[in-house]
Parts: C-alpha cells; sequence; structure tokens
C-alpha cells in the first residue's frame, strides 16, 4: 500500500493529520515534509514506463462502503501483474465548493475517484488479455455502488456509456462550444463529448 497525503491548509492541522496516518502501520519508506505539486507528482514517473502496456479504468464512489472496499481488497491482492495498481483519491474540500457551471469537471461533490491501472511487460506469450480483464472486473464490480460517469481523463474510447455522462449538466455548454469552436472536429480526443 501506497499512501501519498496533501494538505493544502493551516500547516498545524495538517501535521496531526499526516501523524494520524502515519500510525497506520509501519511504512519501509516515508518522505514527509512540503513539496510543489509538480514534485509530488513526479514521484510517480518511474510507475509509467515506455513500452509497458497499460489498460485505465475509472470509477467514482459516493463514499466507502464495505462492498466496495471488499471488492477493492480482493482485486488489489488478486493482482494479475506486479506493475498494477489501485488509486482512490478523495475529492473533498474546496473542490466541492466550485460552482458545477465554472469548469468542465461534472461532479463537484464529494466522493472516491477511483483509477484501476492494468499494467504489464509485452511478451509474446502474454497479449495482456487477463491484465485487461482483470481491470475491467474490478470496474465492473464497483459499478453498482458508483456515481453516473468517471473522470473524463481516465476514461478510454471504448468508455462510451461513462463518457456519456463524464460531464454531468456541463455537456449542453461544452457541446455548444465545441460546435463553435471545433466544428471541423480537429480537437476531438480519445474521450469525445457524447453526441
Amino acid at each position: 500500500m501506497l499512501l501519498a497525503p496533501i494538505w493544502t491548509g493551516d500547516q498545524a492541522p495538517g501535521k496531526q493529520a499526516i501523524a494520524e496516518l502515519q500510525r497506520l502501520g509501519w511504512p519501509i519508506l516515508a518522505k514527509i515534509g512540503p513539496m510543489t505539486y509538480s514534485d509530488l507528482l513526479r514521484t510517480f514517473d518511474a510507475n509509467f514506463v515506455n513500452g509497458r502496456h497499460y489498460e485505465l479504468q475509472t470509477r467514482w464512489l459516493p463514499k466507502l462502503t464495505p462492498e466496495p472496499i471488499r471488492a477493492l481488497l480482493d482485486a488489489g491482492s488478486g493482482k494479475t501483474s506486479t506493475f498494477s495498481n489501485i488509486i482512490l483519491q478523495h475529492f473533498h474540500g474546496t473542490p466541492t465548493r466550485v460552482p458545477i457551471e465554472a469548469t468542465a469537471f461534472g461532479l463537484r461533490r464529494e466522493h472516491f475517484l477511483i483509477t484501476i491501472v492494468a499494467a504489464w511487460e509485452p511478451t509474446t506469450k502474454d497479449n495482456g488479455n487477463i491484465h485487461r480483464q482483470w481491470a475491467r472486473d474490478l470496474s465492473q464490480v464497483l459499478a453498482s455502488a458508483a456515481l453516473p460517469g468517471g473522470y473524463p481523463n481516465v476514461l478510454g474510447p471504448h468508455e462510451r456509456d461513462q463518457a456519456a455522462l463524464a460531464f454531468g449538466t456541463n455537456t449542453p455548454r461544452l457541446q455548444t462550444a465545441k460546435g463553435q469552436f471545433d466544428p471541423d472536429g480537429i480537437f476531438t480526443s480519445a474521450i469525445p463529448l457524447p453526441e
């Protein structure tokens, strides 16, 4: 298990929150201290290697209840590759107070963003199907407890049902802007706006 806590408020309560996390177990390595957000992101660069293959899935959970927690634990212990991982990010605080129409992001309530990363080294004996299926199976198990949609930057081109709901009530406004500024679809991404 890896924890990457971030505190962006007053330092005193932040130190207390971090201390509580450190009491959860006996870390092999603890690197706790002030750093920039870009430095924090760079600490994960070694996990994403050129040439390695990946399958990503995402779900938004309104809360962590026993059923999703069990599914996450089972999937974590049943990983098909040592390079695969499951990332939980708690979306709360200031971002939940941003008006929904202020950005394209379609979910401004407290939730947990679950990112399922199947990763494997390609070989002639391994076409990746077992790893892709591991990620898809966990995503499917979480679906019944999940909120509609999912984080657009993680949704793949085959995740049409989730992509259609990813921008929530912002979808019509974004479609209008796209029609006005990009009528020829020059900037169409892997996760296009629903039609």
